[in-house]
């Protein structure tokens, strides 16, 4: 890429960003947002510069599957004025801080508190992982009749895609070359031979949207699989960015009856139609064109009751 054509995606980048930032502080005229009654706890990990995407995610997620609890895992940057705003438009909501979820056998960061706070919740209830950077604009059946089965569920990359045991996971990510692989390949690769019950199970799918049924051995799994690929690829290439969501997929493949999300009615927006429910923007999606905007703009004038749910 030309110096010159590098400076053009940056301020396109730029201007995308600003203008979502300008739209989704409509977010801050729509109504407080009443406790639901289904039997999940809605979980989610925010960072400061996320509370307006966070509060625009959790209501256009509450319109479809209203949970009886909401707990946001605090960034350290949440401070008290963050707080006092969410808790304005989410009375019941449940902070916990970050720093409430370590343990010696895992990674600091990288969003494994969230994963780690999941897990002491998991005993008792159904949780539901929800990121900031995500929006829903219709009915979402599939994952209602999950958690109401408590079953798993995942966002997947491709259609028709389906768990694999950890053997078929190792063969399809080829060669390990060490050192010249993204860690989520490298894990993939190493997967089958770190000395995990080969009946275990794993989907490539995304931690930005999943489904935990309640589980009393969640987090002796996840103890389990940190450990064993620490001691295989080396704790300090584990603690790499992108671990937490190779162990989020692993937990949840191997989870009761968890199916991955029909793609791309649940997906990115790259692959948006008529038909979509549910938008992950993720990063390198975020802010490449008006998608981001647009769809986060409707989906307030639905909070708002503006405009109807789309059929």
């Amino acid at each position: 890429m030309s110096f010159l054509s590098s400076i053009n995606q940056r301020l396109r980048r730029d201007f995308f960003k600003w203008r979502h930032q300008q739209s989704i502080r409509q977010v801050l005229k729509t109504p407080a947002l009443q406790t639901g009654d289904m039997p999940f706890i809605l979980l989610s990990m925010v960072h400061k510069r996320d509370v307006l995407s966070y509060l625009v995610a959790l209501k256009s997620f509450t319109q479809f599957a209203n949970p009886g609890r909401i707990v946001m895992v605090c960034d350290p940057s949440i401070d008290e004025q963050d707080r006092a705003l969410i808790r304005q438009h989410v009375p019941h909501i449940e902070f916990r801080k970050a720093d409430e979820f370590t343990h010696p056998d895992v990674p600091r960061g990288g969003c494994w508190e969230r994963l780690l706070a999941i897990c002491s919740y998991s005993p008792q209830d159904y949780v539901v992982q929800l990121d900031a950077d995500t929006v829903t604009v219709r009915m979402i059946a599939e994952v209602i009749n999950a958690i109401r089965s408590n079953a798993g569920f995942v966002l997947g990359e491709e259609p028709k895609q389906a768990l694999m045991t950890i053997a078929q996971t190792s063969d399809r990510a080829g060669p390990d070359i060490e050192g010249q692989r993204h860690i989520q390949g490298l894990s993939e690769a190493r997967m089958a031979h770190i000395g995990l019950p080969v009946h275990r199970m794993y989907v490539r799918g995304c931690a930005g949207f999943t489904g935990f049924p309640s589980s009393g051995t969640m987090q002796q799994d996840l103890l389990e699989f940190s450990r064993l690929m620490a001691e295989n690829i080396g704790r300090q290439r584990w603690a790499s960015w992108g671990t937490e969501q190779v162990t989020s997929n692993y937990l949840v493949a191997n989870a009761q009856n968890t199916c991955v999300l029909p793609f791309p009615k649940y997906g990115t927006p790259d692959v948006m139609s008529d038909e979509t429910a549910f938008l992950h923007f993720i990063g390198s999606m975020r802010f490449v064109n008006s998608k981001y905007e647009r769809t986060s703009r409707e989906a307030i004038r639905r909070i708002s009751g503006l405009t109807s749910h789309p059929a």
